[in-house]
């Protein structure tokens, strides 16, 4: 049997998150920081076993929180018996929408294609604005019915148990939880 410690990686090390936006050839990274947190998805010892060299990289657009996953490693342990890798995208899958599964290429695409981007606004309406430390802040509110707040937060709402102890994701498609009864504000 192989040493476990060889094969398992720390999932808060592996897992970088990052906030990216348009450049003028390909998009750039604007913040890249680690997950508090990632016993919720890789299990209580934060440990994803079956990789050397791993890299877990979920990647968000800066201005709609389209999410991407990019999975790369430099060795993949080879199955024996009932001892294999975890299979970090199906697991992924039960946390993140379907979107975040594009081709990274295609998600650069995207990004960079994005025309909207440069003027885009949260949904709903704009409650107030103010300045502070010669920033300007705005406050925007929406209900949760609306479709586009709907997909902002199933893109963002993997960040909530990576973040948040105990944190759980909002279900968007329950039938017994209402919608209607939720305002979304945007700073």
């Amino acid at each position: 049997m192989a040493d476990q410690d060889e094969w398992s990686t720390n999932a808060n090390e592996a897992v970088n998150i990052s906030f990216v936006q348009a450049g003028q050839t390909s998009p750039i990274t604007l913040s890249t920081f680690h997950p508090r947190f990632t016993y919720p998805i890789f299990g209580e010892e934060e440990y994803i076993f079956g990789y050397q060299g791993l890299k877990v990289n979920i990647s968000f657009a800066a201005h709609n929180l389209l999410p991407n996953v990019s999975i790369s490693y430099d060795k993949q342990f080879k199955a024996v018996d009932d001892t294999q890798a975890l299979d970090i995208e199906k697991t992924l899958r039960e946390w993140m929408p379907e979107v975040s599964f594009q081709h990274p290429s295609a998600f650069e695409s995207q990004i960079q294609g994005d025309t909207s981007a440069k003027d885009w606004r949260p949904p709903g309406e704009l409650i107030e604005s103010y300045t502070s430390r010669s920033r300007k802040f705005e406050i925007w509110a929406a209900e949760l019915t609306d479709p586009v707040v709907q997909q902002l937060i199933d893109h963002i709402q993997i960040l909530v148990s990576f973040f948040i102890e105990g944190g759980t994701p909002i279900p968007l498609d329950d039938q017994d939880w209402s919608l209607a009864r939720w305002r979304v504000f945007f700073v």
